[in-house]
């Protein structure tokens, strides 16, 4: 049996992250050709469609814990939400796809639903800061700051907004709304 070589997989991945974020409905055989391995090697690293974009995910959620680690030793929690946006939005070329995929996996769910608490956590310091209205539920505020991270990596994947506007454009739309009157 051929042993599984490292640069095949990460050839794989790398190919992988490329033409998912195109197109997330890429056959496992452009894949392969793109990584320049052959179909059974692909299929040696990931036994199924499913088994790669789980590794897909698993790799986004590190990538993300990596990118917002240390910014709660931000000056203050505003500084900390524009980091957050800051170091998140470079991601998108990488990631955006898996918001158009479903990926059954129950430790994926947790680990993201940890980074949902993270969010809940900094959603508190700016609620305490007075950025953030006491009245607003603060799971809305949550799926608000976590929209927005996906909106503005859609933004820059489509060419919309560039990618050095988006981040700051997204912590002005959390801390300030689009503006005009709040509905009563």
């Amino acid at each position: 049996m051929e042993p599984i070589r490292l640069e095949s997989r990460e050839a794989i991945l790398t190919a992988a992250l490329e033409l998912f974020s195109t197109n997330p409905g890429t056959s496992l055989a452009v894949v392969a050709a793109r990584a320049g391995v052959g179909r059974a090697t692909l299929h040696r690293h990931f036994a199924s469609r499913d088994d790669l974009i789980r590794e897909l995910a698993f790799s986004a959620l590190d990538a993300t814990d990596e990118a917002v680690a240390g910014i709660e030793n931000a000056p203050d929690a505003r500084a900390a939400l524009e980091q957050m946006f800051e170091r998140l939005v470079p991601l998108a070329d990488r990631f955006h796809f898996l918001a158009r995929v479903t990926v059954d996996d129950p430790e994926i769910d947790r680990r993201y639903a940890a980074q949902l608490d993270g969010l809940a956590t900094l959603v508190a310091s700016l609620r305490a800061e007075g950025l953030v209205a006491a009245a607003a539920p603060t799971a809305w505020a949550v799926r608000v700051a976590d929209a927005l991270i996906w909106t503005a990596w859609s933004a820059v994947a489509d060419g919309s907004v560039p990618a050095r506007e988006a981040a700051p454009l997204a912590a002005q739309t959390f801390l300030q709304g689009l503006g005009g009157e709040p509905h009563a």
